[in-house]
C-alpha cells in the first residue's frame, strides 16, 4: 500500500488574485452606489432656488435621493466589510423571466398612452395593477389596496406637494 503523494507548492498570483476578487467583487456594488449618492447630494447643490415662497424646494427631492442612496449603500458596505458572506448564486434566465421583463416594459409603454387619455391618478393606479399582475401578486390586497397607496403617495408627493402639474 502506498501513501498518497502531496505536493507542497508555493502560492501562485492566481490564489491571492482569486482572494482579491472575492473582497472587492461584493464590495463594487456598495462602493459605485455610495460613490452615486455623494456625486447627486454634489449636483443637487447647483440647482437654482426660485425666488418663491415653498416650503420644499427643486433641491429636495435628488437631495434626499442622493442622501438615502449613500446611507444604505453605506451600510451595505459597512456590513460586507465587518462580516463578509457567500455570494448569491444566480438562477439562469427563462424564458418566462423574459416574458416578465417584456411586459414590464409593455406595461410602462401603454402607461405613456393612456396617460394623455386620462388622468395621473387613473392611469398610475392601472400601472400598478398591471405590475403586481405582471410580477404574480394574486391577493385582492396586492391587487386593489397596493396600487390605491402608492397612487396616493405618489400623487401627494408631486402633485400637492411639489406641485407638479400632472
Amino acid at each position: 500500500m502506498t501513501a498518497p503523494v502531496l505536493s507542497e507548492q508555493a502560492p501562485t498570483a492566481g490564489g491571492d488574485e482569486s482572494r482579491f476578487r472575492r473582497l472587492v467583487g461584493p464590495l463594487a456594488g456598495p462602493a459605485i452606489g455610495l460613490i452615486f449618492g455623494l456625486v447627486v447630494l454634489v449636483i443637487s447643490q447647483s440647482i437654482v432656488e426660485p425666488n418663491i415662497a415653498t416650503s420644499f424646494s427643486p433641491r429636495w427631492w435628488p437631495q434626499s435621493l442622493g442622501a438615502l442612496i449613500a446611507i444604505l449603500s453605506a451600510g451595505v458596505l459597512i456590513k460586507d466589510i465587518a462580516r463578509p458572506g457567500v455570494p448569491d448564486e444566480m438562477e439562469p434566465a427563462t424564458r418566462t423571466g423574459y416574458g416578465r421583463v417584456l411586459a414590464v416594459f409593455g406595461a410602462i409603454a401603454a402607461y405613456a398612452v393612456v396617460w394623455y387619455f386620462v388622468t395621473f391618478p387613473i392611469a398610475t393606479a392601472l400601472l400598478f395593477v398591471a405590475l403586481v399582475l405582471i410580477l404574480g401578486a394574486r391577493g385582492w390586497k396586492a391587487i386593489v389596496i397596493f396600487p390605491l397607496v402608492c397612487t396616493g403617495v405618489l400623487y401627494t408627493l408631486f402633485g400637492l406637494l411639489l406641485k407638479v402639474p400632472l
